[in-house]
């Protein structure tokens, strides 16, 4: 039940204190943050950044600040509200970006070593893997099928779109099968490694950089690696390996 607040930006440690407040009903602070576990200065903190969110209100009975929840029927009305400034927010920025490229700087200094952590960063990747004319790769299909499939198939189409060139050797599986009969080409030459050779991890050569890129059940890491000699001495080691299996 926690996650259902943490989409209106609580923490998973705010989601539990709102959730306290709930069962409570209408309460001093002070006891609302004994039974938070917190103490009461923290909990004012805590306490103006849910008003701000417009997700308690207060009032004083007796002399004394009380605060409740506000009614649980109004929630999907703030989520409503959210999604609104969000979608005014987004589109705000696309019509000033053209004004806000020309000011971002850009510098000849390039990170050396990127991380991309989750689904979503890591098709950041990806996309600038797209953009390479050429790049040499062990890969999954597998793994790439089950946790990003839409690359799956976006890479080896952007490739052949693209006229670029590309060596891979898979991991056999049925996956690696069908990607063989869909992709092999004399610009993308593809071969399977033995049998007794698994990984769960993906290593993508380019020219420059090398991208490494790991699957589990519920996450996808990838790191990415700018080093023109690194990159060279990964891909003799791979045309090693290519030339005794192909």
């Amino acid at each position: 039940m926690d996650n259902l607040f943490i989409q209106l930006g609580l923490t998973k440690k705010e989601s539990k204190i709102f959730l306290e407040l709930i069962s409570l009903g209408a309460s001093p602070v002070s006891i609302w943050a004994k039974n938070s576990g917190i103490n009461r200065s923290s909990m004012y903190v805590i306490l103006e950044r849910f008003l701000v969110e417009g997700l308690v209100t207060t009032f004083t009975h007796k002399g004394i600040l009380h605060v409740q929840a506000v009614p649980m029927a109004e929630i999907p009305a703030l989520l409503y509200d959210k999604e609104t400034m969000v979608k005014k927010t987004r589109d705000l920025f696309i019509s000033n970006l053209p004004d806000l490229q020309k000011l971002e700087k850009t510098h000849n200094i390039k990170p050396k070593v990127r991380f991309f952590e989750g689904k979503s960063r890591v098709e950041t990747m990806y996309e600038e893997v797209i953009k390479e004319k050429s790049f040499k790769a062990f890969f999954h299909p597998e793994r790439v099928k089950a946790s990003m499939p839409e690359y799956f198939h976006k890479i080896p189409q952007a490739l052949k779109s693209n006229g670029g060139k590309a060596k891979e050797l898979l991991i056999r599986c049925k996956e690696a099968e069908e990607y063989i009969s869909l992709y092999q080409s004399d610009n993308h030459q593809i071969a399977l490694l033995p049998r007794a050779i698994t990984f769960s991890s993906d290593t993508i050569i380019t020219q420059q950089k090398i991208y490494l890129v790991g699957y589990s059940a519920s996450d996808v890491i990838a790191t990415e690696i700018w080093n023109e000699e690194l990159a060279q001495t990964q891909s003799i080691l791979f045309d090693m390996i290519w030339s005794s299996v192909s």
